[in-house]
């Protein structure tokens, strides 16, 4: 929760953590292309200081706090809260919820809902009126024995200097302080820092201040955690100026002094505009060169918006990749290292999210260890490659190979040219990802899903397209039938047809033998093949095919 003018978000795990920063995680992973990852707390179940439930919900009843027949909301809080959160969390966000449910007549277990506390909308006499509400509360809370003295005298401060503007805000932050303490204690996370200190992550002396930090309470975020670590930097883009022409390069001469032989020149960049969301925004092509060789990236498509003077502010910025640019780098070097950027879950009631962002180098084994629990649950790092046979050179050879054979035979050289600058600066995750960059030589299967009423005429037609006129079928159509979806097309002055068992038949084992009878039942000259990493389809020949093996250009699914 943002003090004052935060954001609580009310979905299901939320009333349980209400940690603002988690909140922005979990969208902003929504809208990545990459996997989805949620974090949950998972504070053993207890007491409430020392009281049973029932004597703390009669207190509540006692002072005022809840009605008599508010009892039963609190009591199937425990129900959400088993194995997740102790008594005492699960209580507090029960109290929010009695409040939610009484202000906006809905469950919040079941509905998603988003506020927002404005600030310097309120007089003095109306903010001091609000202040005695709110300490009167917060004693009544107290009394029922549900605050620790740390949560309550932060949250008293937090009134004297008029943080809180309503009663809901204020049990919010009550819920996610008390939560976050309970989850950065010294038992949960005391085996955490043992581990990353054990795997190298941790020096020794960082590790013995941290050890005496974390038993003296002086660790109130899990990005603290990065503080520690050998090679870990933490970025506040509030530090960085407005103008992208001097805060984009400064960026990245920050980044590059993580490790030693990263240092740049010829730094340049252009912006281009991204329409991925109703929203405009753009995304960075930056280009440098470091030790002699020209490397490129383009950010993620998750947006920077243009602020009123037409600037992009680092401030703006939802997502920094900047970095894997110089991964690219660390690869041609055979470096063991790789730069990953880091969500942490609990954050600090003060983190702004799209203000900081924090990045670590790690080995290959080292970003194994933040894989496994609990560690994960308090830094979760980005999925960076390791594959060390993606060097520029060997990027750069197979795309002149791939031409070589035909696969761009359909695009002109501008388009050729431009695709290939495209693709040099793409993430190289794999090989195969980089032919996305190129039109028309692949199709994504999941795109099938964009056309719900009749996928496979989507998938037929546009499977057609990529073999460039080989393959031309007509009268395409699909209708259910009982068992399935049977699809039916115009080939060749014959009727073929294929019957599919469910509603999304590529993710079928059976799919690779419909693919495969594509290109026998219409005599192609090639077949249709799905690469092995990703869920993308390619027409090749058998020239193209036997050549693409033997020189190991492609790696292909099931043949």
């Amino acid at each position: 929760m943002r003090d004052p003018a935060g954001t609580e978000n009310f979905s299901h795990e939320a009333i349980y953590s209400m940690i603002n920063h988690l909140i922005m995680f979990i969208f902003i992973a929504a809208m990545k292309r990459y996997l989805i990852i949620l974090f949950i707390f998972c504070c053993l179940f207890s007491g409430v200081c020392g009281q049973s439930r029932k004597a703390t919900i009669d207190s509540l009843v006692k002072y005022g706090v809840i009605t008599a027949k508010q009892r039963p909301v609190l009591q199937r809080e425990f129900k959400y809260a088993v194995g997740h959160v102790s008594d005492r969390v699960a209580i507090l966000a029960g109290l929010q919820n009695i409040r939610m449910q009484k202000i906006f007549h809905l469950d919040p277990h079941k509905t998603g809902i988003m506020l927002s506390y404005g600030e310097g909308h309120f007089n003095k006499k109306s903010q001091d009126s609000i202040n005695t509400t709110l300490r009167i509360l917060l004693e009544k809370i107290k009394k029922a024995g549900l605050l620790t003295d740390r949560v309550y005298s932060y949250t008293l401060k937090g009134i004297d200097s008029s943080r809180y503007v309503a009663e809901l805000q204020m049990i919010g932050a009550l819920t996610e302080m008390s939560s976050r303490l309970e989850w950065l204690a010294p038992n949960k996370l005391l085996p955490v820092v043992q581990d990353l200190h054990k795997n190298g992550i941790i020096s020794d002396s960082s590790f013995m201040r941290l050890e005496n930090d974390i038993r003296n309470g002086k660790i109130e975020s899990a990005s603290q955690l990065n503080d520690y670590c050998e090679l870990g930097r933490a970025f506040d883009l509030s530090k960085y100026p407005e103008n992208p022409d001097v805060w984009l390069e400064q960026i990245h001469r920050d980044i590059a002094s993580i490790l030693p032989g990263l240092n740049f020149t010829n730094f340049s960049y252009t912006t281009i505009p991204d329409t991925s969301f109703s929203l405009p925004g753009a995304r960075f092509k930056v280009s440098l060169v470091c030790n002699g060789q020209i490397y490129k990236h383009t950010s993620l498509a998750f947006n920077n918006f243009k602020n009123r003077s037409g600037k992009i502010s680092p401030k703006d910025i939802f997502i920094e990749d900047f970095y894997r640019i110089f991964n690219k780098t660390l690869t041609d070097q055979h470096s063991p290292l790789r730069l990953h950027s880091i969500m942490f879950s609990p954050g600090s009631t003060t983190d702004d999210h799209f203000r900081h962002f924090a990045l670590i180098a790690l080995t290959k084994e080292q970003a194994e260890v933040f894989m496994k629990e609990p560690n994960f649950s308090y830094m979760f790092v980005s999925m960076d490659g390791y594959d060390t046979t993606l060097t520029s050179a060997k990027i750069d050879s197979t795309i002149a190979e791939w031409r070589k054979i035909g696969l761009f035979a359909h695009l002109s050289n501008a388009e050729i040219s431009k695709a290939i600058d495209n693709a040099e600066a793409d993430d190289p995750f794999s090989i195969d990802k980089l032919l996305a960059n190129f039109p028309g030589v692949i199709y994504p299967l999941d795109s099938s899903m964009m056309s719900p009423h009749y996928p496979y005429v989507n998938l037929l037609s546009h499977l057609a397209k990529i073999t460039h006129g080989a393959f031309a079928p007509t009268r395409i159509s699909q209708r259910k039938i009982k068992g399935g979806v049977k699809l039916q097309y115009l080939s060749n002055g014959k009727i073929h047809s294929h019957m599919f068992h469910t509603a999304n038949g590529w993710f079928d084992a059976g799919f690779p033998a419909f693919m495969k009878g594509l290109g026998e039942e219409n005599s192609l000259p090639g077949k249709f093949y799905q690469l092995k990493y990703t869920n993308d389809v390619i027409y090749l020949t058998k020239q193209q095919h036997d050549y693409t093996v033997t020189h190991n250009l492609l790696v292909l699914g099931m043949q």
